[in-house]
Formats: structure tokens, sequence, C-alpha cells
């Protein structure tokens, strides 16, 4: 084993290894309970998890993730999630640096930047299929333009739309980028200088050809042309932009979102001082991604997949003919000696052996991170008491937990599921506005299960309408007056 395969092998590892998360994502819940529905009694069409809103239609976009999910728990609990939701963005950016120019260590360094950037939305989620699906689609579309694969492998996008539309509505992502793709190289090929790398005019209708047959594959979905829609219909929901703090602006006072700004800089000065100009199709996916990143935190991680080659492509014209250009890239490398070879096995071993260590720290910590995140003990009074029969008003982002443990919600994470007027309703008792107590009289609310220094939960302690039944460090648990 070269040194050189070493490096690529250890630097996987290491991006499995940092995707390896314990399982907290407060849909991840709902998400399991989901797919275990769908393989029981069919793809549910409208909400069959709360009390409130079981009238609302419920579009099962991620349907076939869900299903997975809940397989691979089945197969190998939480765990089993950590470890094939962490070999999935390992995968993404693998695939990332195949396409990413200056190889092997500068491509390292880009894409371990974005990897950072992106890890804000890693964990046991659906989400994390677009950003595969992303980099399968710049993997194909980049390996065409730059040479290493033929323009019929671009045949490969209508299928893998297919596919990405039954794991998320995140499909568009996959048609939007091949749009800017073709607008970009048509541009590049009528404006830009003669020379330069781009797609050809036949390649370019090709491109163009399977972008239109990509976005009709979209219709192969349980839920049909409803999915052409839906992506628009929850960029346009007020409520969601409002509340939920992964659809927020990034907020840079916070380190989280550092590696983000360190893409878009280097990204900016790459082609400030590189001596050739960036293509239209770069100029339109950096620009692009990276103003959706600026619009929404959701969105860095589809700006870190874009950027991670556009931003290698630029240092590295910057680098070009520098000494600095051969140690980043070196020539052909030597065949290793004996000593070498057994050296680099061993490294090896060693990182694949820190891996599997790492996952059992993580996994054994689960438990407890759940329990410090989650209602756990909270919930457990609910089921000894009986209360878990009982109408409950809960917080936002501890509602699929509540599902999880097969407790009826008022409210959880399905944000689509109840729409702007319900999620503003919910918000009405909860910021303790006028007619706070509409909203729990209307549904005929018993406990309210909420955070133990939420406002709401210091105006209870004080109310004679209500009794405080339950409190820990976490949670506190408050019964109506007269209700067992």
């Amino acid at each position: 084993m070269t040194t050189r395969r070493l490096f690529v092998f250890l630097f996987v590892i290491a991006l499995f290894a940092m995707a390896v998360r314990e399982t907290l994502d407060p849909d991840m819940w709902w998400h399991l309970r989901t797919g275990e529905v769908i393989l029981a009694d069919g793809l549910p069409r409208y909400d069959v998890f709360s009390f409130t809103v079981p009238d609302h239609r419920w579009i099962t976009h991620e349907w076939l993730s869900q299903v997975w999910m809940w397989i691979v728990y089945v197969a190998g609990g939480f765990t089993g999630l950590m470890v094939v939701f962490a070999a999935i963005v390992a995968l993404t950016f693998w695939l990332v640096y195949r396409r990413t120019p200056g190889r092997p260590y500068l491509a390292a360094f880009v894409v371990l930047l974005a990897a950072i950037a992106s890890a804000i939305t890693w964990g046991a989620r659906p989400q994390i299929f677009n950003l595969l699906l992303l980099a399968a689609f710049i993997y194909v579309v980049e390996g065409v333009r730059g040479g290493q694969l033929r323009a019929r492998y671009l045949w490969l996008l209508p299928p893998l739309t297919a596919l990405w539309v039954n794991l998320h509505s995140g499909y568009l992502l996959g048609v939007v980028l091949l749009a800017t793709y073709v607008v970009g190289e048509t541009l590049q090929a009528w404006l830009g200088p003669a020379g330069e790398p781009t797609l050809s005019t036949r390649q370019i209708r090709l491109l163009a050809a399977v972008t239109g047959v990509s976005f009709l594959a979209a219709l192969l979905n349980p839920n049909g042309y409803h999915l052409w829609i839906y992506p628009f219909e929850t960029l346009g929901s007020s409520a969601m932009q409002s509340y939920i703090q992964e659809w927020q602006p990034p907020d840079f006072h916070f380190a989280i979102f550092w590696p983000f700004a360190a893409m878009l800089a280097l990204g900016v000065t790459g082609w400030v001082y590189s001596p050739r100009r960036p293509s239209f199709t770069d100029v339109l996916l950096f620009l692009g991604t990276g103003g959706a990143g600026l619009l929404s935190a959701r969105h860095i991680p589809l700006f870190a997949i874009v950027a991670a080659p556009i931003v290698a492509r630029s240092w590295w014209s910057v680098l070009a003919g520098t000494r600095v250009e051969g140690w980043l890239a070196p020539g052909t490398e030597r065949p290793p000696g004996r000593l070498a070879r057994i050296l680099n096995w061993s490294l090896l071993l060693l990182a694949l052996l820190a891996a599997a260590a790492w996952v059992g720290v993580k996994a054994g910590g689960n438990d407890e991170a759940i329990a410090d995140r989650y209602p756990v003990a909270a919930v457990d009074f609910l089921e000894q008491s009986g209360l878990d029969q009982e109408r409950g008003y809960n917080r936002y982002g501890w509602g699929g937990y509540l599902i999880w443990r097969g407790i009826p919600v008022f409210v959880d994470g399905r944000a689509d599921v109840y729409g702007d007027d319900f999620l503003l309703y919910y918000r009405q008792t909860l910021e303790l506005q006028d007619d706070w107590r509409e909203p729990l009289n209307e549904f005929n609310v018993t406990y309210a299960l909420l955070g133990k220094n939420s406002a709401l939960a210091t105006l209870l302690a004080t109310s004679d309408g209500w009794q405080e039944r339950y409190t820990d460090d976490q949670a506190a648990i408050f019964v109506r007056a007269g209700r067992n």
C-alpha cells in the first residue's frame, strides 16, 4: 500500500468517525415510527400520530428513507443507525473528493473543510440522502465535464432522480443543479475564452434532455405530481421559516458557522488571485448555493458539497507552477519497500480499530445523551400514571419522542402536516399570547409536558387551574385541577 493510498483511506475513515453521532435528531423518532407504520399498514395519507390534526393530509415524501431507517433500526438498533448514516456521510464526501482538483492533499483539505461546514445537519435523518445524491450528481456531471466519464453516463441521473424523489422531496436540488450546468455551460461556450474546458454543444444538448427527463422521472412516486409542488409549499411556509431553527440564517457569532464563512472566503479569494477567470458554471453554482446558505442554515451542507470542487479548482490555478503544487499533488509515487508497506498497513489497521472504538464510545453513551435531550423520565411518569392515554400539550421539539413512545401528540416536527395556521395557534399558548388558554380548552387538554424553566411552566405553577404532578431538572408535567 502506497503512502498516497493510505492517506486517502485515513481521510475516509476520519470522515466516518466525524459523522458518528448520537441518535438525537428530534425528527428521527417519528421517522422511525412512520417506517414501521408503512411496513405494517401501507403509506398513510392523513396524520396518524396527533389528536389535533387527524384530518390533515400527510404527503409522506420521505417514505423510502423512513422504511430504510426502520429496517436498519430493527437489524442494528440505534448503533446501526449511527454506523449506517456515518457511512453515508463518508461516501458522500468521498464522491466529492474524487471530483475535486488537487488530489490528494489540497483536495482533502478543502473537502474536509466542506465536511465540517456541513456537519451541522448530520445525524440519522432523511436529509442525509440529499447530500449523498447531490454528491452523486456532481460526480457524474463533473466526470463528464472533465473527461473522466463518457457522456452516456448522464443517463444514470433520471433513475437516480426517481430514487431520490422517494427518499426526500429534496430531489428538486438535483434537477436545479442540472439546469444550472446547462445554463452555465451554454454561456461558457458562447462567451467564455477559447480553449477553456467545457461541455461540447452535443453534450450540453444531452444534459438538457437528461434534465427534462429527470424532472419527469420525479413523477415516479406514490404522491405523483404533488411532489412537484410540495418543495415550493415548504419554502413558502412563513411559520417554518420563522420558528424552525435550521431554517434561520446562520449567525456567525457561533463557531459552528465559521467553516461556512471560511468556504465562502476561500472561494472568493481564490477567484481574486487566480490567473484564470472562473467559468460561468462555477460562478452560478457557487453564488447560488452560497446565497441559499446565507438565507438558511439548512442549505449550508448543499453549498459545501457544490463549492468544494470550485474552491479547490480556483486555488489549484493560483498554485499552478509553484513549488507548493508539487507538495500538494506529487507525481507518480514509487512502490513502497517492505518495511513501508508493513508500516502503512499497520497504520490503517490502527485507524480502523480507533474508528471501531469510537463507535463503541458513542453507542455506549447514547442512552445517556437521549436522556439529557428528551424527557425520558417524565414520559415514564406519564405511562405509570395513565396520563399517556389522555390528551396533552407538549413542547414542539419533544413531539417526535412522544410519538416514539406511543403517545398521541399535540404537535411535533412535521410542520408541513400541521400547517402555518395551526403552528401559530400552538404558539398562542406557548408564548402566552392573548387567549393563551383557548388551544388548551378547544382540544380538551388534560396535561402539559413542558420545559421546566419555560414561561408557560412558570405561569401554570402559579395557576389555580393546574397542578404540578411531576418535575425534574429537565421537564415538568402539569395536570388540570380536578383531573386524576
